[in-house]
């Protein structure tokens, strides 16, 4: 059953609670800047406004994992339940005009909800996506086959600098540590990875963990050992534990690991990971991606948007 206050009522910093009850809203202080960037303006029933500032841009366009978390927020404040899992399909590269979100609740039941949400610029779709969201019960059927990935600690794992030429701008809205696999353009392994967390530390929630998956460089660059054009076109997102999970602090990094096994074509594959400090699984990811020669005249490192033109 459809809860009873308005989506738009829930939209601007809603708290979901991993049981699926609606959280109390948090105490009033200052916002955080995630919160402030990925915020919809109710603009009706199911709809709202959005923007993205500069500091999210890829290329010409806002980060892919930015628009997740404009979906995982959406998804969630038309549910009122928490996001278990979230697939985008990435049909258009949308520019930094305002964006209206959407979001329908397609069925609502005892336990979960199915969610459809749209993205649009200027009438046109730029993001559709597909979401179940769900509260985790007290109890069932459980096996655990996972297994960390060896990291070095992040004590002594080194802080990527972002200063550098050629780094997104997106890139600066986190702390990065590389601790796995290859360094961007290595060649040494098909998978890369380290400690990530916000620059200015927060609590994980959906919206968060969603921008996460998309967050770290693409481990295409470790795999060929050059950089190129990288743009998303589908992106699944699978959330495995109550957030923020227990135990975790803002101030905390997760462990990310991403890795790719095959392109053909310059159609490629990416799995991700995100791990608490103590060795939980709290997410998987996978997308499918582009590879594509960089244009002469830009100098970044695209990543995780749509490409400009789409072929028919």
């Amino acid at each position: 059953m459809r809860p009873e206050s308005s989506a738009a009522d829930r939209a601007d910093g809603l708290a979901v609670a991993a049981d699926g009850v609606r959280a109390e809203p948090p105490v009033t202080g200052p916002v955080h800047p995630f919160d402030a960037d990925t915020a919809l303006e109710p603009a009706g029933e199911g709809r709202w406004r959005a923007s993205a500032p500069d500091r999210w841009m890829v290329g010409r366009g806002p980060n892919g994992g930015f628009l997740a978390a404009l979906a995982a927020r959406a998804a969630e404040a038309a549910s009122g339940r928490p996001l278990r899992a979230l697939a985008l399909q990435f049909v258009a590269a949308p520019t930094g005009a305002p964006l209206d979100v959407s979001a329908v609740v397609e069925r609502a039941g005892r336990m979960t909800s199915a969610v459809s949400v749209r993205i649009e610029q200027d009438g046109s779709p730029q993001v559709l996506a597909f979401a179940t969201l769900a509260g985790l019960p007290a109890g069932g059927i459980e096996w655990v086959r996972t297994e960390m990935p060896r990291a070095r600690p992040l004590a002594e794992s080194p802080v990527v600098r972002l200063q550098e030429a050629g780094i997104p701008a997106f890139m600066h809205n986190y702390d990065m540590r590389w601790a796995l696999g290859g360094m961007p353009g290595a060649a040494t392994a098909a998978e890369t990875g380290g400690w990530l967390r916000t620059t200015e530390p927060r609590a994980l929630d959906a919206p968060l963990v969603a921008a996460m998956t998309d967050a770290w460089a693409p481990a295409a660059y470790a795999a060929t050992g050059r950089f190129f054009a990288a743009p998303t076109l589908d992106l699944v997102i699978h959330v495995r534990r109550p957030l923020p999970p227990p135990g975790m602090t803002p101030d905390d990094h997760v462990l990310v690991r991403f890795s790719t096994r095959l392109s053909v074509a310059g159609v490629w594959e990416e799995d991700g990971e995100l791990w608490t400090p103590g060795g939980e699984l709290i997410a998987q990811s996978r997308q499918l991606a582009l590879a594509r020669e960089r244009p002469r005249r830009s100098a970044e490192t695209p990543r995780g948007s749509a490409p400009e033109s789409r072929p028919g």
